[in-house]
C-alpha cells in the first residue's frame, strides 16, 4: 500500500506508511471536499488522538534495482487509466487523437517511483494492471552487455602489421589496454585474441590468470596461439571496448601507366584468386643434395608418385636431356651426363589438384576431395586456371611471289607464288608437345632450299625440300612442325614464301606486373608460370 502525506498546517507535512497507521489505528479519510482528516487509533491502554490535514500526494513505489530504469508504466486507478510519457509527466484521460491527458503527477524514472497529486474524490485507492518495461542500463558495473567472447571487424582493411591496439574494461571492473604483435596475436593476462591484418577481422576472449572457484578451463585452441589450448574464462562488458589502428588506403592509378583499366579492380588493385568453383594446386618442393651424375647411375629422391622433376645444373640452369624419370617410384637414371655442369641437383615436386568448395574471408580453403599426399610445412597453394580442350592444330597455308622480310600477315599480301603447296593431299603436321602458336614463313634461299623463319623465334636454319623439314623447339626437343616432302611440287622460285601460321596445345597468356610507388622492400622478385595437362597424351 502506498504512503501518506498528512499537512499538519502551514509548510509542514508528516509522511505516514499505511502500514504502520494500519497496524494500530483505524483511519477514516472524508475526501468529499473537505480539508481535514480524522484517525481513531485504539489500544489495551485506553486513549484518544486525532489528526488534521490535507492529503496532497499519494506515492506509488516500484522495486528498481541494479541501476535499471522504468519506462512505458500504465496502471489504472479508481477506474481511470494513468499512462507514464517519456518525460516522466503522468496523464490521465488520454486523448485517442493528440496522444496527451491530463497531467495528474510525475513518475521518477531511475527510481520508479509515481507521486500523484490529483485523483478523482472517493475513489479506491486500489491500483490494478500495472505494467511497464524495466530498461538494463547499458554502461556501468550493472549492464547486462558482457561477454567472453567479441568477434568484430575494423572499419577499414588491410590493417598496418602491430598498429591495432584495443581498450576496455572487464566486468570486474579491470581496464586493459592490449596490442598484437607481428603475427596477429593477443596474448596477455586478460585478454587472448588475434587479428587478422589483411581483413581487419578480430577476436578477442576475456580470461582470468587464477580459476574461479567451480569453473573449469574452457578450449580456447581456436585462436591458434602458440603454447594457449586451455584458460579460465571472464567477461568483458561490449560497450567499454574501443579500437586504435592504422590502415591502408589505395588510390586509384592511371589506366595508361598501369597498363591494365583498373575500372573493374577492387580498390587496392587485389583480385580474389580462390573463390568456389574454382581450382587449387597444392605442391611441395624438395631439392636433393648436390651429387655428381654418372651414366648409369640413379638419384632415389626419397618420394613417390612425383608430379614433376627438374635437374639442374651447378650453373643453376636447368638441364633437359639425358636422363630418364620414373615418376611413380620418384628415381631419376642418368644416361648421358656429357655436358653437364657438375654436380647436379634434382628439384622433384609433389602435387595435389581438387575443386574448390569453399574459401573463406580468413584464408581457409576446402576441396572437393580428400588429400593423396602428406603436404609439409612450406607447401604453396596455387589458383589454377581452367582452359578446356586444347590441341595442336596449323591454320590455313597460303603462299606468296615475294616478301619484305618485315610485314607478318594473315592473308596474302601482293601476288601469290607461281608455284603451290599441296597442303590437302600431304597437310603439315603438329603435335601437343612441340607446335606453339607462331607464324613461320619459308623462305626460297634457292629453287631447292628455304630458309625457315619465326615471327618471335627467329631464322630456325636452312632446310631441302627434298627431305622432311621438320625445326626442332628447344624447349621440348621435338620439330614444331613437320612438312612432307611430296606436298611441295615443282615451279617454286627464288624469294617465293610459304607462310605456315600454327596454334600451339598451351595458348598464348598476358602477364601484367605492377610495383607501388615506395622503396624497395627486397632485391629479387619471382613466381612460377606451370602448365598441366590432366591426360598424358604422347602427341
Amino acid at each position: 500500500m502506498s504512503d501518506i502525506y498528512l499537512n499538519t498546517g502551514g509548510s509542514s507535512y508528516m509522511r505516514v506508511p499505511f502500514v504502520q497507521v494500519a497496524a494500530s489505528t483505524i483511519l477514516s479519510l472524508n475526501l468529499g471536499g473537505v480539508t481535514s482528516a480524522a484517525a481513531q487509533f485504539t489500544n489495551t491502554t485506553p486513549a484518544a488522538d486525532s489528526l488534521s490535514g490535507t492529503m496532497d500526494h499519494l506515492h506509488l513505489k516500484t522495486n528498481v534495482a541494479n541501476a535499471f530504469s522504468i519506462s512505458g508504466a500504465r496502471f489504472s486507478r479508481g477506474g481511470k487509466d494513468y499512462v507514464v510519457k517519456a518525460s516522466g509527466e503522468v496523464q490521465q484521460d488520454i486523448s485517442p487523437v493528440t496522444g496527451n491527458g491530463t497531467t495528474v503527477g510525475t513518475m521518477s524514472l531511475g527510481q520508479g517511483e509515481v507521486v500523484l497529486d490529483a485523483w478523482a474524490a472517493g475513489a479506491s485507492p486500489a491500483v490494478t494492471n500495472w505494467r511497464a518495461l524495466a530498461a538494463a542500463p547499458i554502461n556501468g558495473s550493472d549492464t547486462p552487455f558482457a561477454t567472453y567472447a567479441i568477434t568484430f571487424r575494423v572499419p577499414t582493411a588491410p590493417l598496418r602489421t602491430g598498429s591495432l591496439t584495443v581498450l576496455g574494461t572487464m566486468q570486474d571492473g579491470t581496464t586493459f589496454n592490449v596490442g598484437a604483435d607481428g603475427d596477429g596475436i593477443i596474448n596477455t593476462t586478460r585478454i587472448k585474441g588475434r587479428v587478422n591484418y589483411t581483413t581487419g577481422v578480430v577476436m578477442l576472449v576475456g580470461v582470468t590468470p587464477s580459476a574461479p572457484a567451480g569453473q573449469s578451463a574452457v578450449d580456447v585452441s581456436f585462436l591458434g596461439i602458440p603454447g594457449l589450448t586451455t584458460a579460465y574464462i571472464d567477461l568483458i562488458r561490449q560497450e567499454t571496448v574501443r579500437l586504435n589502428a592504422v590502415a591502408f588506403t589505395y588510390l586509384p592509378l592511371d589506366a595508361a601507366l598501369l597498363g591494365i583499366d583498373p575500372v573493374r579492380l577492387p580498390s587496392d588493385g587485389r583480385v580474389p584468386i580462390f573463390r568456389s568453383g574454382g581450382f587449387y594446386v597444392l605442391s611441395n618442393k624438395q631439392t636433393t643434395a648436390p651429387a655428381t651424375a654418372v651414366n648409369g647411375g640413379t638419384v632415389n629422391v626419397g618420394r613417390t608418385r612425383l608430379s614433376r622433376v627438374r635437374v639442374i645444373g651447378n650453373d643453376n640452369a636447368t638441364i633437359q636431356t639425358g636422363y630418364t624419370v620414373d615418376k611413380e617410384a620418384g628415381i631419376v637414371t642418368w644416361v648421358d651426363v656429357t655436358g653437364y655442369s657438375q654436380p647436379v641437383r634434382v628439384a622433384n615436386y609433389i602435387e595435389d589438384m581438387s575443386q574448390i568448395r569453399d574459401a573463406q574471408i580468413n584464408g581457409d580453403i576446402t576441396g572437393l576431395k580428400a588429400l593423396t599426399h602428406d603436404f609439409p610445412v612450406g607447401s604453396y597453394i596455387s589458383s589454377a586456371m581452367m582452359l578446356g580442350d586444347l590441341r595442336a592444330r596449323v591454320k590455313p597455308v597460303f603462299d606468296q611471289a615475294t616478301w619484305d622480310g618485315i610485314t607478318w600477315s594473315d592473308t596474302v599480301v601482293g601476288n601469290p607464288a607461281p608455284a603451290t603447296y599441296n597442303d590437302t593431299g600431304y597437310p603439315i603436321v603438329v603435335t601437343n608437345r612441340g607446335a606453339r602458336t607462331e607464324r613461320f614463313a619459308l623462305v626460297f634461299k634457292t629453287t631447292q632450299s628455304v630458309d625457315v623463319i619465326g615471327e618471335h623465334v627467329g631464322n630456325l636454319g636452312t632446310y631441302s625440300i627434298n627431305a622432311l623439314i621438320a625445326p626442332i623447339n628447344p624447349y621440348t626437343n621435338t620439330p614444331y612442325f613437320s612438312v612432307p616432302i611430296a606436298g611441295w611440287g615443282t615451279g617454286w622460285s627464288i624469294g617465293n614464301v610459304l607462310f605456315v601460321p600454327t596454334v600451339g596445345a598451351l595458348p598464348t597468356l598476358w602477364i601484367a606486373r605492377t610495383v607501388k610507388q615506395g622503396p624497395a622492400a627486397g632485391l629479387d622478385y619471382s613466381f612460377e608460370l606451370l602448365a598441366r595437362g590432366d591426360i598424358d597424351n604422347p602427341l
